[in-house]
């Protein structure tokens, strides 16, 4: 409504709604002589409270128009709060807080939850029932068919009387009102008026249902014919005029023909005394195939910072979020109708595993400890931060006071992580979120007189907690201020006003501090941040560990299994999960389980990691393993058959033809052998059995353990390689991998991040690049640890060192270190070739190929299997002589 609209002088980070002055106070409103002011203040306040119960909450403001009222002394209003109650049965108290500010009455609303908005909801789409009627009356004597009457007998009698041509003034007729038949009575002189005035309710509760019949003209009560008298009425005009009513019904369409709502109006002559006295009008409606309504659901929006009435398809869109709610459905509208705010704020889907883990994800990464602290997170930004500004730390912990149980979360830039422009003026952002107060965003600037400042941090403020709200479906009562402060400085900066908030808007213990931090790292997982790369990392490994525990059910019944798995899908790393859950079940010690690989940095990287015994192929032909009795095989995709028949040895170590000593049984261990066939690195014949042996089996096709953007480029490849395959892949493995489920994979697990490629470079230029990249990532807290260089060749990792090398001296850098794959597990640099990093991840990768053609099958999908959230490819420009 145009006298409804936002307030942007105030510095909440809210929405804030203007609604002019109002009277406040029982007594005030009760001596009010002006009774349509008194109900147009009463509507307005509710119009603006479902609209912010719909948009994410935020604040009413009313000009109190008694200057000696008190809030504490005098309260709203009795028809207020009746009409608070209305709007929100289950108690205004949930959404709704008040505080006096001067001569303002500000009302806080929350936003409206999605269980909450089902309770109130479920009982409509449309608007009002006719009252039903009895369906079923006995005679005394119930064998006599001809006794009993029905509904449907009822809906036939009103179809024979809508048939006939001419009715009799005061005649009675042989059937009352039901669920599908309506009388009433002209009473008034305003006919047309009148009968417009009903038809949107009875026509669309009948059209919804399963249609019926309006008569005017029929006593309700009598079931007598009075019809209106000829000279009050046109028969042509009002047969028009409900045409154009009914057409102008509100509907909605599930179906793709869209028809029209069908209708068939009659109008009967009533004679007297075999003289025309006047007129019934019949309406038959016919059942409807989707929704029709009376009127535009009195629902409301912030929509171009003003409250707007909510259109019939809007609000079904809306409503279609939350439920699927059947067409036939229907209540009253006269209600103002509320929405969740999940549908308001429209948001990208996340993968849907995101809020199954999300409290696992928060006590690994925001533990709420009971001790008296303030923490800093993420750890590595903190570090880099307090490291380049000696004072910020101090600062910081100055601003907390007098908070002491809580976590302060920074980030580079808040407003980039949730969609806003980065400013260049912002050194960091710092998010309080702290028991006993409420959400605090404090912006660090690094020009004090940037005069747009606080205007960013309202901004950003406002921003994340729509985020927290459409994104993780956060619904508890919450605020973020936001503060801006100079390094200089160890107060807000002057002239900012300090907003207020009730006290229900601070977190009062540690369950509601732990719900904030979950609804927190949902939003986190969206982003591109940080942030968002290291709850990754621990989201993929929590998959993972999912897989390995159902994986692991077939452990007893299948002692042997071939388990082929698509690129990306953390093969190893599940393998390693395998060994563990093999020695637990089947209570054995470690060096009984062997790990067999292709790759010598891969069997040395076990070693370090667990207490299992590994080998690589060519070591297990070579050697005897008399204490084995259960092995896991990995990268067999990669054995070579030349050294011997290493799959025959296998059965011969796991299930023996002989009698172990001292046991009464044959000993049947396990034989567990990964392989992923679309990673195949030569030609030749590796010893596996022909596919159509390789039983019992297992597929491994949908786990997606690496960024969107990454696993996009690995559907890619597998989509080229299943359209032009080597004449080595057999039908088998091409039928691995089904776009349709691998996209469904896709969308349920991967998160946001960064895929780019770069092609034409030279050997300086590719150096640079990363140079550049890994200086701006290492400013936002990146580690040298989270970083892989990976050359597709052995012989291009020591020129690209040197050229490195070089590139750092020259940006001025600190000095880096660099590690080959087997130092995985430590704090550099990885500067190794694809092949020496086999079955390893890292979450940024730079692939560098010295080919500078991108259509080789299978260097994309090595480069993307080995990064998580990021991933950038590289080509070098092709030599000419």
């Amino acid at each position: 409504m145009e006298n409804l609209n936002t307030d942007v002088e105030m510095h909440y980070a809210e929405l804030i709604v203007k609604v002019g002055k109002v009277t406040f106070g029982e007594e005030s409103r009760k001596r009010m002589t002006n009774s349509s002011l008194k109900r147009i203040e009463n509507s307005n306040i509710i119009q603006a409270i479902c609209a912010l119960l719909n948009s994410g909450g935020g604040v009413i403001k009313a000009e109190i128009d008694d200057e000696t009222y008190s809030y504490q002394c005098h309260g709203l209003g009795q028809d207020l709060e009746t009409s608070f109650q209305k709007l929100l049965p289950s108690g205004s108290q949930k959404y709704l807080d008040y505080m006096q500010y001067g001569h303002n009455l500000l009302i806080f609303s929350s936003c409206f939850s999605q269980k909450a908005n089902i309770q109130t909801e479920a009982r409509c789409v449309t608007s009002r029932v006719p009252r039903a009627r009895p369906k079923l009356k006995l005679h005394p004597q119930k064998a006599l068919n001809r006794y009993i009457q029905e509904e449907e007998d009822m809906k036939m009698s009103a179809l024979e009387f809508f048939e006939r041509d001419k009715l009799i003034y005061k005649e009675k007729l042989n059937f009352t009102e039901s669920t599908h038949v309506e009388f009433k009575r002209f009473t008034t002189k305003k006919v047309v008026p009148r009968v417009k005035e009903m038809l949107p309710h009875y026509v669309s509760a009948f059209a919804n249902t399963q249609g019926g019949y309006l008569i005017f003209g029929v006593d309700d009560k009598s079931k007598e014919v009075f019809g209106c008298r000829s000279e009050k009425v046109n028969p042509e005009l009002l047969k028009k005029e409900i045409e154009n009513c009914i057409e102008k019904l509100p509907t909605f369409h599930f179906c793709c023909e869209k028809p029209k709502v069908k209708f068939t109006t009659k109008i009967l002559n009533v004679y007297h005394k075999d003289v025309l006295f006047g007129y019934v009008c019949v309406v038959q409606v016919e059942p409807f195939c989707c929704i029709v309504f009376a009127e535009a659901p009195d629902s409301w929006i912030m929509r171009d910072n003003s409250v707007t009435r909510l259109t019939a398809e809007q609000w079904v869109v809306m409503m279609l979020d939350i439920q699927s709610a059947p067409p036939s459905l229907a209540t009253d509208c006269s209600a103002h109708r509320i929405s969740s705010t999940s549908s308001a704020l429209r948001s990208p889907a996340y993968p849907m595993k995101v809020m199954e883990f999300k409290g696992v994800l928060q006590q690994r990464l925001f533990p709420v400890t009971q001790e008296e602290t303030i923490q800093f997170k993420p750890e590595s930004l903190c570090k880099k931060l307090f490291s380049d500004h000696k004072e910020l730390e101090e600062l910081m912990k100055t601003q907390m006071c007098p908070c002491s149980q809580g976590i302060v979360i920074f980030s580079r830039s808040w407003a980039d992580d949730v969609g806003l422009s980065k400013e260049q003026n912002v050194l960091c952002d710092a998010l309080l979120i702290a028991i006993n107060s409420p959400l605090v965003l404090y912006t660090v600037l690094i020009e004090p007189n940037w005069i747009e400042g606080y205007e960013y941090a309202r901004n950003t403020a406002r921003r994340l907690k729509q985020k927290l709200q459409s994104v993780s479906g956060y619904t508890g009562k919450m605020c973020i201020i936001p503060r801006v402060i100079h390094l200089a400085s160890r107060q807000c900066r002057p002239g900012e006003v300090l907003v207020h908030y009730p006290q229900s808007y601070r977190l009062s213990n540690v369950d509601e501090m732990e719900n904030l931090l979950q609804a927190f790292v949902v939003i986190s997982l969206c982003s591109r941040s940080l942030l968002s790369d290291q709850l990754g990392c621990e989201f993929f490994s929590l998959l993972v560990e999912e897989q390995s525990k159902l994986l692991s059910k077939s452990l007893q019944e299948t002692r042997e299994l071939f388990i082929h798995c698509l690129p990306g899908t953390r093969k190893t790393a599940l393998a390693m999960k395998i060994m563990e859950e093999v020695k637990n079940l089947f209570h054995c010690k470690p060096k009984e389980i062997l790990y067999v690989c292709e790759s010598v940095t891969l069997r040395d990287i076990v070693i370090q990691k667990t207490t299992f015994h590994a080998v690589t192929q060519k070591t297990f032909m070579q050697g005897e393993f008399p204490k084995i009795k259960h092995i896991v095989m990995d990268e067999t995709e990669n054995f070579c058959s030349k050294y011997g028949d290493w799959y025959l040895k296998a059965r011969r170590i796991t299930h023996p033809e002989v009698k172990v000593v001292g046991s009464e049984d044959l000993h049947h261990g396990i034989l567990w052998i990964f392989l992923d066939p679309f990673q195949v690195h030569h030609a030749d014949d590796n010893g596996l059995p022909p596919p159509s042996a390789q039983f019992p089996r297992k597929t491994i096709t949908d786990g997606i353990h690496c960024a969107l953007e990454i696993a996009n480029v690995m559907k890619e490849e597998m989509k080229m390689i299943k359209a032009n395959p080597p004449s080595s892949m057999s039908l088998d493995t091409l039928a691995l991998f089904q776009e349709a489920s691998y996209e469904e994979a896709m969308f349920a697990q991967a998160l946001p991040g960064v895929f780019e490629t770069k092609t034409n470079l030279t050997i300086e230029q590719i150096a640079n690049y990363v140079v550049e990249r890994c200086h701006s990532l290492f400013q936002c807290g990146y580690r040298t640890k989270d970083v892989a260089i990976l050359c597709k060749r052995v012989e291009d990792t020591g020129r690209y060192k040197l050229a490195l090398s070089t590139a750092i001296k020259d940006h001025g850098a600190t000095e880096v270190l660099f590690s080959h794959a087997i130092d995985v597990g430590g704090n550099h640099i990885i500067l190794d070739s694809i092949q020496q990093f086999s079955g390893l991840e890292r979450n940024i990768v730079f692939g560098i190929s010295s080919d500078c053609s991108q259509s080789e099958k299978f260097h994309k999908l090595c480069f993307a299997s080995r990064a998580i959230k990021h991933l950038y490819l590289l080509y070098e420009k092709r030599a000419t002589f």
